[in-house]
């Protein structure tokens, strides 16, 4: 399945926090070069631990990041954790993408959901290859994850 050829997958995409700000044209060039991805509910998107493999877009549906319970997490939980429910436009995988650590949550689609995926290797080639794609699509991450930090330090006066 294409993404270029579904109009409001484009749509979504364009106002993710990823690829937010970037031409037309460079939204048709990443849209060929990743994949979108039918997840069934319940179906894991992401593991705790595991080597992230890539950035994912949630396009349709819901997603759930949490901590999970039992054997399979990395710190023993006597109970699973939800963080939060992601929906179209928002992203997830980013943070290994960047610092090549290990996932710091897992996720698992809530019902069905539809991802746009995009590999380690292909965002890499991507973000390298075009100089002006690239800056803009690290400034998007880095205004967003400094976001995040912001809302939750209570020591932010700014």
């Amino acid at each position: 399945m294409e993404i270029a050829g579904k109009e409001g997958y484009r749509h979504i995409l364009a106002s993710s926090v990823v690829f937010e700000s970037l031409s037309h044209a460079a939204l048709d060039h990443i849209s060929t070069r990743g994949l979108l991805v039918e997840m069934q509910p319940g179906e894991p998107v992401l593991a705790e631990g595991a080597r992230g493999p890539g950035l994912y877009v949630v396009l349709e549906g819901l997603v759930e990041v949490f901590l999970p319970d039992g054997p399979s997490a990395r710190t023993r939980r006597p109970t699973e954790v939800h963080l939060n429910t992601l929906g179209p436009g928002r992203c997830l995988g980013e943070y290994s993408l960047i610092d090549e650590h290990s996932t710091s949550a897992a996720a698992r689609a809530m019902g069905h959901a539809t991802l746009f995926f995009l590999s380690r290797e292909e965002f890499r080639g991507i973000a390298e290859g075009d100089a002006r794609v690239g800056k803009v699509i690290y400034l998007n991450l880095l205004r967003f994850l400094i976001s995040r930090l912001r809302a939750n330090d209570p020591a932010d006066l700014e």
